[in-house]
């Protein structure tokens, strides 16, 4: 009776050969082998160029020597020599006679004393401070004015004045302001218009200064 298993192994031994040997000849062996077998390398030697030389460069021409022009030649004149002239005689000189001794002159008069030096003018003391009321003043008439009198513009005004020695008001300034400048103008005017007496010290009139104060209500 045939076994068909040993058939199949059979088979199989066979087919795997075959196989084994196929693959060795269509490529593995010559894979292999140019695995084995290293590849032949070709070097070629080229060889190199001598370097170029560079020519010396020309040398430098040497430059024309310039002539220096001669010296001009100098002509030396010498002077004649010119022959000495004779010495004028000298001529005799008359005598004169003798002239006059001239007078003497006066002695000149002694300068006058200069005149002594003027005393230096007295230099005029500050204004003594007094109060208004030492001074003999009119009083003052301020004026409103119309536009603080619209405005309903009140206050009260200081104004410092100084009367020379004829009582005559020389100087003002506002020392406390009532909050207006048009009632602090109306108020200087005021007290510019004030005539005064002149004030006395020891029967001598001097300067002063006080201040008068001046009032803006409304009534």
């Amino acid at each position: 009776m045939f076994d068909q298993r040993f058939f199949k192994i059979t088979l199989a031994v066979l087919l795997f050969h075959v196989g084994l040997l196929y693959l060795i000849q269509s490529g593995l062996g010559r894979k292999l082998t140019e695995a084995v077998i290293a590849p032949e390398i070709v070097a070629r030697i080229i060889p190199l160029e001598p370097p170029r030389q560079e020519a010396p460069p020309e040398p430098p021409k040497p430059k024309p020597k310039q002539e220096t022009p001669p010296p001009k030649q100098v002509k030396v004149t010498t002077p004649k020599p010119t022959p000495p002239q004779p010495k004028p005689a000298p001529q005799p000189v008359a005598d004169l006679p003798p002239t006059p001794s001239a007078p003497e002159a006066p002695p000149a008069p002694p300068a006058p004393p200069a005149p002594p030096e003027p005393a230096p003018a007295p230099v005029s003391a500050a204004p003594r401070a007094v109060g208004i009321g030492e001074i003999q003043c009119t009083p003052p008439q301020p004026k409103y004015p119309s536009q603080s009198r619209r405005m309903g513009e009140t206050g009260k005004a200081v104004v410092r004045l100084t009367t020379d020695e004829s009582g005559k008001v020389v100087k003002t300034a506002v020392v406390s302001s009532s909050g207006s400048s048009r009632l602090d103008q109306a108020a200087v005017e005021a007290v510019q218009a004030m005539r005064c007496k002149p004030y006395l010290d020891n029967g001598r009139a001097v300067a002063v200064t006080a201040q008068q104060p001046i009032g803006f209500e409304l009534n």
